[in-house]
Order: C-alpha cells, then structure tokens, then sequence
C-alpha cells in the first residue's frame, strides 16, 4: 500500500483528500498530512510530556462534533480526562478502550520531532493504517516509521 493509499482512510471527506494529494507544497504523502492535519485540527498536537488539561477530552469531543457521533459519555469522558498517566501510550491505550466498542481508535502519525501527532480513525481501517512505513529512514527503529495503535 502507497502513502497515498491511507489518505482517505484517515481523512473521510474528500474535498479534504484532495488538498492533501494536490498539495504544490509537498511532494510527499507523508508530509502533506501531516502538515493539513495539523494546520486542520485533524490531527491533536501533544509535545512529548503528553497533554495538559484536557486536549485529548477537547479533541475527541470535537471529533464527535464534527461527525456527528458519541464516542463516549460525559461521565466516561470526564473519568477519562482526569486519568493520571506517566507516559502518553498508557492514556492512548485508555482512550481506546473507551472509543473502540464505537469502532474507532486513536492512533498515533509517525514524527521525526518530540511530539505526538494523534488522530482518530474507524478501526476497520486499523491493518492499512499500521503497515505502511510512512518515514523510509533506517535510522529511526521500524515500529516508530508507522502508524501506530495502542491496545
């Protein structure tokens, strides 16, 4: 599967997809979503000290907003935004135990900074998301160059 390919998987609207595929800016499928996802509040930006307050709680709540959906109760979301973690994957593991009997996820985009970029994505998508090597740098360990989807 090419980069292109989890384009529309990850972003369902197509006028959305094509900004991304026809970006003069960026040559790259990588980077063009990265870059719209993050300029588009698609993508949560967390430095690697995780969050602080209740972004992940803001972006899933938007998320549900933008599409209509209920992820999670107020109750649910509350318990969840006052969750104390020491490292990020262990609140992403959480929030997919909320989120995935809706049939979604929370997945994180490969970076070569010390952020996480996350977004979230219908689990029936979940094997495309996770195979592609989406960094193509031998430097960087195998399982950090994909998208990634922590249970």
């Amino acid at each position: 599967m090419a980069d292109e390919d989890l384009v529309p998987l990850i972003f369902n609207n197509s006028e959305d997809a094509d900004n991304i595929l026809n970006d003069p800016e960026e040559s790259l499928a990588y980077f063009s979503m990265l870059n719209y996802g993050l300029e588009t509040k698609r993508f949560l930006f967390l430095d690697y000290k995780g969050e602080e307050g209740y972004e992940i709680v803001n972006y899933i709540l938007d998320y549900e907003f933008n599409h209509d959906i209920e992820l999670g109760t107020p109750d649910e979301l509350e318990e969840l935004g006052e969750f104390d973690y020491k490292y990020l994957p262990e609140k992403i593991r959480e929030v997919n135990k909320l989120i995935s009997p809706k049939g979604y996820g929370l997945f994180t985009y490969p970076t070569t900074g010390d952020f996480y970029a996350l977004f979230i994505a219908e689990l029936e998508h979940k094997d495309a998301l996770t195979q592609v090597d989406l960094l193509g740098d031998e430097d960087i360990p195998e399982k950090e160059r994909h998208i990634q989807y922590y249970v």
